[in-house]
């Protein structure tokens, strides 16, 4: 029997799409998957891995998502919103 070795299991997190965040919930992105052009539009409007991102509204059959980011707020619709791999904050 050992002593005096504590073993820590490896801190894990939760992964999961933009557009299945509720509405208030806030996450942090983890990636953006697309085409180049897509993600560079993205980097711009302040969605970027290790990006902070709230979900202010989405519309009536969550076709249209309104994300408000560190530089100001961004429309995306659900096709990007699948794209954008993000870990709630809990």
């Amino acid at each position: 029997m050992r002593t005096g070795i504590i073993i820590v299991p490896p801190a894990f997190f939760i992964m999961m799409k933009l557009c299945e965040l509720k509405r208030g919930e806030g996450a942090v992105v983890l990636s953006v998957n697309g085409d180049p052009a897509l993600s560079e539009r993205l980097r711009i409007l302040g969605i970027h891995a290790g990006a902070r991102v709230k979900v202010l509204r989405a519309s009536l059959f969550r076709k249209t998502f309104l994300v408000s980011t560190g530089t100001g707020k961004a429309a995306l619709g659900r096709s990007v919103a699948a794209g954008v791999n993000v870990c709630p904050i809990r």
